[in-house]
């Protein structure tokens, strides 16, 4: 419709002649365009999506005084609900030091394990759209060989500062911008590495433990005009007592009509295999005794905590089966929010209602 491509929406805003920008779902979140200047909201907006989704505007720029939100669909004291948290003082423990990257970088090269032109030939096969899973196995083969001929100790070493760096990269990357692309080639190398390397058995438990996604978190919203909010310090509530914030009911969306409004939003182009692959991780999620209790237990937040922690390894199920699919959910956020948000209602209302039976196609 614009009549260049999407990748070079970005590029393209810069220029005098595009002054508006119409957003759905892409560039809500993420976006960092020094020259956005207003926003008009016309949709629900929750939590932390509301913050990223309207801090799209913080960008300083040159003869640039002020920014100006009209808000057609929220109410004023939601969206000072969801600011609260992260406005004036928020208390962390401690802080974290993106330099403990190159530092881990230069640790795991240490082991000799792989080489530079090894992760570079991954990478170049992963982010190439004709790259196939047995060409990314193959690519990792070298590092396989060297690593399960090396000692128990080197071994156990190296696979622990791994999952530092994935976790690491992971958590910071959401932070702040980088502009090495050796950390992000070495992020994606490592992560599918790591699933391959032998379990130690005797220390499989900690491996179960996953990043907490933010997003997450959700406050639902309800006016318009000034918004003020007091100074002071922060403090961000543990999980709470169960509580009773129970979805409005109404029908749930058959998985085809998910599947084919996927590929009418993202240019997904999903089939049946990736019906397939939703199906067996929505049986598997309803069949998570821990996500069952969490969702019956706690409020609708702390639930959705829970799914998105349990999903996040229930995904890694499918790289083997679709490949095409699993490389669509971790290379795109905002599909990836989109999905997890209709699978959460699905699961949800089903474990919340009493459901039981098969999925819906």
């Amino acid at each position: 419709m614009n009549g260049f491509s999407e990748k070079k929406t970005a590029e393209t805003f810069k220029q005098s002649d595009y002054r508006l920008m119409v957003v759905a779902e892409k560039f809500q979140t993420g976006f960092d365009q020094p020259l956005l200047h207003t926003m008009y909201v016309d949709k629900r907006l929750t939590g932390v999506h509301a913050v990223q989704t309207l801090s799209r505007l913080n960008r300083i720029h040159p003869g640039k005084d002020e920014t100006m939100v009209l808000d057609f669909a929220n109410e004023a004291d939601a969206i000072q609900k969801s600011f609260e948290p992260y406005y004036d003082k928020t208390l962390l423990k401690e802080g974290t030091d993106p330099n403990l990257l190159y530092d881990l970088q230069t640790q795991l090269s240490g082991f000799q394990f792989y080489t530079e032109a090894e992760v570079n030939r991954f990478a170049n096969i992963y982010f190439d759209p004709k790259g196939t899973q047995d060409k990314l196995h193959a690519a990792l083969a070298p590092a396989m060989d060297r690593y399960k001929a090396a000692a128990k100790e080197d071994q156990a070493e190296f696979r622990g500062k791994l999952v530092d760096y994935n976790r690491l990269y992971a958590f910071v990357s959401q932070i702040i911008t980088f502009t090495d692309a050796d950390l992000e080639r070495l992020y994606v190398f490592g992560r599918l590495l790591l699933r391959k390397l032998p379990a130690d058995r005797e220390k499989l438990p900690i491996e179960v433990q996953r990043n907490i996604d933010i997003e997450s978190y959700t406050v639902k919203q309800t006016s318009h005009g000034g918004i003020k909010l007091p100074r002071g310090t922060a403090e961000l509530q543990p999980v709470g007592p169960k509580g009773s914030a129970i979805p409005t009911p109404q029908d749930l969306e058959p998985l085809s009509q998910i599947i084919h409004e996927l590929n009418e939003r993202f240019g997904a182009n999903l089939g049946d295999n990736a019906q397939a692959s939703i199906q067996q991780l929505e049986a598997q999620l309803s069949q998570d005794t821990a996500l069952d209790a969490s969702m019956r237990a706690n409020t609708r937040d702390n639930a959705r905590l829970t799914f998105e922690h349990v999903l996040s390894d229930r995904l890694q199920d499918i790289v083997d089966s679709d490949f095409k699919f699993y490389k669509q959910v971790t290379d795109n956020p905002d599909f990836a929010r989109t999905l997890l948000d209709w699978m959460f209602e699905r699961v949800y209302r089903k474990k919340r209602g009493g459901q039981s039976g098969g999925l819906g196609t």
